[in-house]
């Protein structure tokens, strides 16, 4: 007799949610990266992402029977559209019951997603598929380094796999992880996962795995795995911009016996502890210091303008021109490149045509009470484009985007990029394929945290983290956050005592 296969049941819901954002992520927002049912997730044309790319692969290699879930990706935004939600989870545990008995359930979430009436959808889905399965299946969830584990998705998941670097260069590695963690639990056994939680959030852009001490953090965490001291490990430095009642950083610790996942646990939560304030980053610079730099720089490398608190990549809108004003006084002075997202201004090129020269008022287009616009005279259309790019890497190289219809406006020596939608910021193929090199600009706005720094660190005379206005501000203490949990450092101090004890759910 031929032994039948074990099931696995694989879907994504990915989306990174800013609770300042008040634009409500919809269908549109998932339809740019593609989404995919059942079978569909295995066809060759499909862009599921590396990270269920790398789960499939590891299943397989296994001789497991993979079964497609629904999976669906945005990029970051405001909370998701909860009606949308409720569609993603009919239509996933539909095929979840179809599957029949499965054995396991390896799913990619991003875990700092709310909804307009959700703090935790990512426990939410999570929470539905358990009561599918029953408690027999496992469940190995792969997540962003930024999520926020809740109670729900502990009670919820057997095992939890984050990214273990910044900027994400190990999004297949995360998947191939969550998938061994269902291999490993049926050939070896359950592993005990131990979870401890520090009330400490940062903002993004202010620490690397690269370097520094979180670098260090993470290097103590892999050398107990490769010494084979622990099986797995997590470290999630949690979204910041979220406001949401339950919210910390949290260690999670995979291990053969409950004494060394817990071990492990304490050892490094109390060393995440001591970071603390080396993680809120070093003081930023004013739009006005970024721009005498670039006026005095002589490398002939360009300065690079991080305009953190309006990256997409954290959730932010992207129509924020703040740099702009000061940088029309200098127009003639330096060369520079800036985004900015403006469905208006972008018609309005393309109604006036390459070559086309008018007056266009520029930003606050989605978030008006976050930033102001500004008005831009005898701005000439450089270029018109359809608004697709391939990312140049390394995170995700070869990825498909879509930022929507775009043109590219000339003022003086300044080339502002407009296009419809906002994402991949921080991949040099977001200027690239629209016909602007930041390399030979003296000036490069970026909208982005951490994760351009893998592609612009090495042309770059200098990196200036920059005081700006948005949905992701970097001075957290700006925000208006109304749920959030207390004592939460940066807002509280905090003792020892406030980090958790680790503590195994399943």
């Amino acid at each position: 007799m031929i032994k039948k296969a074990k099931r696995v049941f694989v879907f994504g819901f990915v989306q990174e949610s800013n609770a300042f954002n008040p634009v409500l992520a919809k269908i549109d927002a998932f339809e740019g990266f593609g989404i995919y049912r059942g079978e569909e997730i295995f066809s060759s044309g499909a862009h599921c992402g590396v990270t269920i790319e790398g789960a499939i692969q590891v299943l397989n290699e296994n001789g497991y029977e993979v079964v497609g879930g629904v999976v669906m990706r945005a990029g970051s935004g405001g909370p998701v559209d909860s009606a949308l939600i409720k569609e993603f989870c009919d239509e996933n545990l539909k095929l979840l019951k179809d599957a029949g008995d499965v054995c396991g359930v390896v799913a990619s979430l991003h875990g700092a997603t709310v909804s307009d009436t959700s703090f935790d959808v990512c426990g939410d889905i999570l929470q539905g598929v358990r009561e599918v399965v029953g408690e027999k299946a496992v469940i190995s969830a792969a997540f962003d380094l930024h999520a926020n584990i809740t109670e729900k998705i502990k009670v919820n998941a057997d095992y939890v796999c984050g990214y273990q670097t910044y900027p994400h260069l190990d999004l297949r590695e995360v998947g191939i992880r969550a998938a061994k963690r269902v291999v490993n639990h049926f050939k070896n056994g359950k592993s005990s996962v131990a979870y401890s939680h520090v009330p400490v959030i940062a903002p993004a852009h202010a620490y690397s795995t690269e370097k520094g001490k979180l670098n260090s953090l993470m290097g103590r965490a892999k050398d107990m795995a490769t010494a084979g001291v622990i099986e797995d490990y997590s470290i999630f430095q949690v979204q910041p911009w979220l406001d949401v009642n339950e919210m910390s950083a949290t260690v999670v610790i995979a291990a053969k016996d409950e004494d060394t996942a817990k071990r492990a646990a304490e050892l490094l939560a109390k060393e995440l502890f001591s970071i603390r304030a080396d993680l809120q980053g070093s003081p930023l610079f004013t739009i006005e210091e970024v721009i005498d730099i670039a006026l005095e720089n002589k490398t002939g490398k360009p300065i690079v303008l991080v305009d953190s608190a309006d990256s997409p990549n954290a959730g932010a809108c992207g129509d924020s021109v703040a740099m702009l004003e000061q940088l029309l006084k200098v127009k003639d002075k330096i060369s520079c490149a800036l985004a900015v997202i403006d469905k208006n201004a972008v018609d309005k090129a393309f109604e006036l045509g390459v070559g086309g020269v008018g007056t266009f008022t520029l930003g606050a287009s989605l978030a008006p009470k976050l930033t102001k616009p500004v008005t831009v005279e005898n701005a000439t259309v450089k270029s018109l484009h359809d608004g697709v790019f391939y990312l140049f890497g390394p995170q995700e190289k070869g990825e498909r985007r879509d930022i929507g219809k775009t043109a590219v406006l000339k003022v003086g020596k300044i080339l502002i990029q407009v296009s419809y939608y906002g994402c991949a910021n921080g991949d040099k193929a977001f200027y690239h394929t629209f016909g602007i090199n930041p390399e030979t600009t003296d000036l490069v706005c970026v909208k982005a945290c951490t994760s351009f720094r893998a592609g612009y660190e090495t042309f770059s005379a200098q990196i200036c983290n920059t005081q700006t206005p948005g949905a992701a501000a970097p001075v957290l203490q700006t925000l208006p956050y109304e749920y959030r949990p207390k004592p939460l450092y940066p807002f509280e101090e905090i003792t020892i005592d406030s980090v958790t004890a680790p503590k195994i759910y399943r």
